[in-house]
């Protein structure tokens, strides 16, 4: 945007009612008088003699129409054009909780409920298993290693559980989301060298999202208790 067209901008903006180029012309020569050559010329455009600078202002006026900020209410009087107001910006919604981190959570308060030391993302080479339960934290093997599956690799999932009972023994969950992932766990884990891990078929337990959320539902609801019981 030119001087001039931010000068005539400015003006239209200040004023309460539609202008007519007479007035604009006046009040730019009041505002901008630097702007303002009073030489009389001929001009090639409208074939008549005036200064040069009141045709760049009516220049200035199709400029600002053009960029919708400035508009003829009627013939020959014009007014600036109200800035369209942007719509607040809508807040982002708040990620949801992946179900993945979620039942991860609720594992570990489940085994801190009953009294086990829970760990979440527990790295242990050349794994991380989700969640881990140990009798006690310095205790070098787990008593339990549990493997969240949710639109993942059901077959890496099963890896890591195979890998953990070969190394610790300890009790294996596998917690599945989606019924897809059952019919393919329940082939995989079957008995008698049919299934790829058959070998912790019968030492796995599997459960699904709602069971988890109905035993972390139940032990939240008696954490007291269930604690005073263990504590005895």
């Amino acid at each position: 945007m030119t001087k001039l067209q931010k000068v005539v901008y400015e003006i239209l903006q200040s004023s309460s009612v539609a202008m007519q180029r007479k007035e604009l012309f006046a009040a730019v020569k009041a505002t901008a008088p630097e702007l303002c050559d009073d030489t009389i010329i001929a001009c090639r455009y409208c074939k008549q003699k005036h200064p040069l600078w009141q045709h760049q202002t009516a220049w200035a006026l199709q400029h600002l129409k053009n960029k919708q900020l400035a508009h003829a209410t009627k013939r020959g009087f014009w007014e600036a054009t109200p800035p369209v107001k942007e719509p607040p910006p809508v807040p982002p919604p708040e990620r949801e909780e992946s179900v993945h981190k979620s039942l991860k959570m609720k594992i570990g308060q489940i085994g801190e409920i009953l009294g086990r030391w829970a760990k979440e993302e527990y790295h242990a080479p050349p794994y991380v298993y989700d969640v881990v339960w140990k009798e006690v934290e310095g205790l070098p093997r787990p008593s339990h290693v549990f493997e969240v599956q949710d639109k993942g690799n059901v077959d890496m999932a099963l890896s890591k559980l195979q890998h953990a009972r070969d190394n610790w023994n300890p009790r294996l969950c596998l917690v599945i989301t989606g019924e897809k992932d059952r019919k393919k766990v329940d082939f995989l884990l079957k008995p008698f060298l049919e299934g790829t891990f058959h070998r912790i078929g019968k030492e796995t337990t599997v459960l699904t999202t709602e069971e988890i959320e109905e035993i972390h539902k139940a032990l939240t609801t008696y954490r007291d208790a269930i604690r005073q019981f263990l504590e005895v």
